[in-house]
């Protein structure tokens, strides 16, 4: 038997049926932004495919990958904060997706498997380095190989949700 309402959250802190209610909410919201980023994400790639090679191109895809995986991280963060809070400052980015690895009993479930995880972490890697380039240019080989995971990465994403709004619903009862 998994944890109940009253269970859930660090120490004595208690969660009320509203509270996992909005957590739904957030969840399935992080879940419709996702679709919307993932057109734009394929609009992006249609446009290197059909021969686009300037480096705005390039960016601009790269710019829907880093969005893709702020959608991901959000919903991480959101976990995070509900069952458990407190992240050390340092490297605070992997530290979070690891941490929805773990299963914490009488707490919470992994909100990812290990086959999730690692496609996630290859687009939580990808927008470190997207987001410190500055004058370096993009490695379009990278980006495509990197593209290539999208789907993978966001079907990892929409099963996770999947699965953690079904606990949720079990955990408000």
């Amino acid at each position: 038997s998994g944890p109940r309402v009253g269970a859930a959250g660090r120490g004595n802190v208690k969660r009320s049926r509203e509270d996992v209610e909005r957590l739904i909410a957030e969840l399935e919201w992080d879940r419709e932004q996702l679709d919307g980023l993932v057109a734009t994400n394929q609009r992006g790639a249609e446009r290197i495919a059909a021969g686009a090679t300037a480096e705005l191109d390039y960016a601009a895809l790269g710019y829907s990958m880093h969005n893709l995986y702020g959608v991901m991280e959000n919903a991480c963060f959101r976990i995070a904060k509900f069952f458990e809070n407190g992240l050390s400052s340092q490297s605070w980015h992997r530290e979070l997706l690891e941490r929805m690895l773990l299963e914490i009993p009488d707490l919470r479930p992994a909100f990812l498997n290990r086959q999730e995880y690692l496609l996630l972490d290859q687009l939580r890697g990808f927008r470190h380095v997207f987001r410190n380039l500055y004058s370096r240019p993009i490695d379009p080989d990278r980006l495509a190989l990197l593209q290539g995971r999208v789907p993978a990465m966001t079907a990892a994403f929409r099963a996770a949700v999947g699965r953690y709004l079904l606990f949720l619903q079990e955990l408000k009862g």
